[in-house]
Order: structure tokens, then C-alpha cells, then sequence
């Protein structure tokens, strides 16, 4: 009958509004993913940016600190890098700080180990399970290779590390501070140098 047609069309219209909105559901569960992950990712270097890295470390800080697990902190930052910047241009610049985040992650030991671009040309690396020494000899790699990158894109940028073992009773703040010092003790004592 016509009205049992109308009742069947009222249910199908139903049916299709369930499912298109199950669909748009499920489109924006998947956008706000790639956005969730894009506002964690330093879109020039593609690794992780300081938001990342500050939401790693307050969890890594609660998980593994009470444990006492080492960990180490590497602070890297490009030495004359403004100077670079005004000789040789700023598209020059990007490119040496895609390199020194290459560089970086390819020293990374494993999945819990982390390097963000921390600001301008720092970057910051978590080192887990590793003593100060074993992150001074992460630190020497990144400095020699480095310096052996002339012929990919850097042409004579340098960099100084700060490495900071983590000390008991301290908090992560005082931790990052430890690390930065220490760079730049390392630009103080003439750049190009590991300082711990």
C-alpha cells in the first residue's frame, strides 16, 4: 500500500542518514589523527617539535625517573648559524637544519630514544638507558659527522653539544637547563666542542 511504501522510505531515509553520518564520523576521526600528528611534527625538519618532546618527556619523567632508569640529555645547536642565515640565505639555512635533523635521528638507538627541534636551530635528544658517557659519545658522532657533511648541504656549520646525565632530586626543568648550560659552555670554549 502507499502507506506502507511511505513507511518503508521514511526507515531507508533513516538507514542512509545513520550510515552518512557513521561515514563523516569516521572522516573526521581520521583528520583530526593527521592533525593531532601534524601539530606534533617541526614541519621543516619532520621530527618531532617542542610539543612533542615536552609531552614525552613529562611522560617519560613519570614512568622511568621513579624507576631509575638512566637517561640522558643531548642539547645541539648549529654554531654561527645567523651569520649562515644572512650570507647565505635562509633557504641555504632550512636545508642545514634538515641535514642536522637527519643526522641527529640517524644516531637515535632505538624507539624510546627522541630528537625534537627545540627552537631556531637547537635541537634537543632524549637518550634512555644511557649513562652521560654513552650520550657524550652520541654527542662526539653527531659533532664529527658533522663536520664531515661539507659535500651534503651544510658546507662548514659546525655544532656544540651540551650532554646532561640525569642527577637525582632534580626536576626535568632543571634538567633541560643542565643540558643548555652545558652548550653553551661548549660555544663559550670555541664551538665545534662537547661539553658535559
Amino acid at each position: 500500500t502507499a502507506d506502507a511504501c511511505e513507511v518503508f522510505d521514511a526507515i531507508a531515509a533513516q538507514v542512509a542518514g545513520t550510515i552518512h553520518l557513521a561515514r563523516v564520523v569516521r572522516e573526521l576521526e581520521t583528520a583530526n589523527r593527521k592533525l593531532q600528528a601534524l601539530s606534533m611534527q617541526d614541519g621543516l625538519t619532520g621530527i618531532a617539535n617542542r610539543r612533542q618532546f615536552d609531552a614525552a618527556l613529562q611522560a617519560i619523567w613519570a614512568r622511568l625517573v621513579h624507576n631509575s632508569v638512566p637517561l640522558a640529555l643531548l642539547m645541539v645547536d648549529a654554531d654561527w648559524f645567523k651569520a649562515l642565515n644572512d650570507s647565505a640565505g635562509h633557504l641555504h639555512g632550512d636545508e642545514c637544519l634538515r641535514v642536522l635533523a637527519r643526522l641527529c635521528a640517524g644516531c637515535l638507538r632505538d624507539d624510546d630514544d627522541l630528537v625534537a627541534r627545540f627552537g631556531g636551530e637547537e635541537f634537543l635528544m632524549l637518550v634512555h638507558n644511557g649513562q652521560a658517557d654513552e650520550a657524550e659519545a652520541i654527542a662526539e658522532k653527531i659533532r664529527h659527522a658533522t663536520e664531515q657533511c661539507v659535500d651534503s648541504g651544510l658546507h662548514d656549520v659546525t655544532v656544540s653539544l651540551g650532554v646532561a646525565g640525569l642527577e637525582g632530586g632534580e626536576s626535568c626543568e632543571q634538567w633541560v637547563s643542565r643540558a643548555d648550560a652545558a652548550m653553551y659552555r661548549a660555544k663559550q670554549l670555541g664551538r665545534n666542542r662537547v661539553e658535559c
